[in-house]
């Protein structure tokens, strides 16, 4: 079968980017002829036997495909948040369905009215669009359900969780070439919905002087850097940029911290981690629960007391030679 993959920005290399390489070279190892399009190309289209959306901001692209062959994934909110990341500018995580009188409120406060509602207005018409495609593919029960909560018709959505790649275990008791030994590692985007400034606040709070890896980059790097030398964890906190295998990073973790503080749709460094074994301590919001598959110490949102709790037992338990 000849498969057409649509990705946005191919070259970057995000969660849905990692997801969708994963995916194609899934497909390929079954028999699949897969082709991966960053622009739409009517010939492409005319010629291949399933199209699979992975990711298209621009609803005039999107409406192009023909339904009867796409099936489109659904990897965050976007389609269904005009804002995008589901929260609101008040910092608040948004669980409202959207439409154009909540939206229409929210958006403008950080764009002028005009650009509010024609955002509000491509929302409504995105969400059209996506419930005439053959299938929608989610890779959580949590965003099925914002979905359907949505409007989108609930039998037309799949859950897929994300493929995992092959985790070598064999280096968990030790330390790569590479990496030294770890105690708390943070792997992701430096990003505020990521929430490691909840972290860096958790950690200047705890009662044992526990040090952090921090292993990405993002358009906040600057920003915690100098909230770390302002609680005073410059000797805890080490920062190490992007790494092309964060898996090696994991398997030399003893905890794998996932502070989120946006609904993640899923959280494959959570679902990760845990497939290597490792402790993990994680805000149980949006998809989270579910890709730690009760394999992991959740605390509530954005709780950072909680989560100062989490990481000084876990200390305690490790000190005693006890398993949480």
């Amino acid at each position: 079968m000849k498969i057409l993959f649509f990705l946005e920005n191919a070259d970057v290399r995000g969660g849905i980017e990692i997801f969708a390489e994963r995916h194609a070279k899934e497909l390929r190892e079954k028999g699949h002829d897969v082709e991966i399009l960053q622009s739409f190309d009517p010939q492409s289209v005319s010629s291949c036997d399933q199209i699979i959306v992975h990711k298209c901001t621009d609803v005039a692209t999107l409406e192009k495909f023909p339904a009867e062959k796409t099936i489109c994934y659904v990897h965050d909110h976007e389609p269904i948040c005009p804002r995008a990341y589901a929260y609101t500018p008040l910092r608040h995580n948004c669980t409202r369905s959207s439409g154009l009188l909540p939206c229409l409120f929210c958006a403008p406060l950080c764009r002028s009215w005009k650009t509010a509602l024609q955002r509000v207005l491509v929302q409504a018409k995105r969400k059209r669009i996506l419930s005439r495609f053959s299938r929608i593919v989610v890779i959580s029960e949590f965003m099925k359900g914002r979905l359907v909560a949505n409007g989108i018709p609930a039998r037309r959505i799949v859950v897929s969780p994300p493929v995992l790649p092959e985790l070598n275990k064999k280096s968990q008791s030790g330390v790569t070439a590479n990496v030294k030994q770890i105690d708390l590692l943070f792997v992701g985007q430096l990003i505020r919905g990521k929430g490691v400034q909840l972290l860096l606040h958790a950690m200047a709070k705890m009662k044992t002087a526990r040090t952090l890896d921090i292993v990405g980059t993002g358009n906040m790097e600057s920003a915690l850097k100098a909230l770390s030398e302002r609680l005073g964890l410059t000797d805890r906190v080490q920062w190490h940029g992007f790494q092309d295998h964060p898996q090696e990073w994991m398997c030399a973790a003893r905890c794998v911290v996932v502070p989120s503080f946006w609904q993640e749709p899923y959280g494959l460094v959570a679902a990760e981690a845990v497939a290597l074994g490792k402790k993990v301590v994680a805000f149980a919001i949006g998809g989270l629960p579910e890709a730690c598959g009760g394999k992991a110490t959740l605390v509530p949102p954005g709780d950072v007391d909680a989560l100062t709790r989490a990481l000084d037992e876990d200390t305690e338990c490790t000190e005693t030679g006890e398993e949480k």
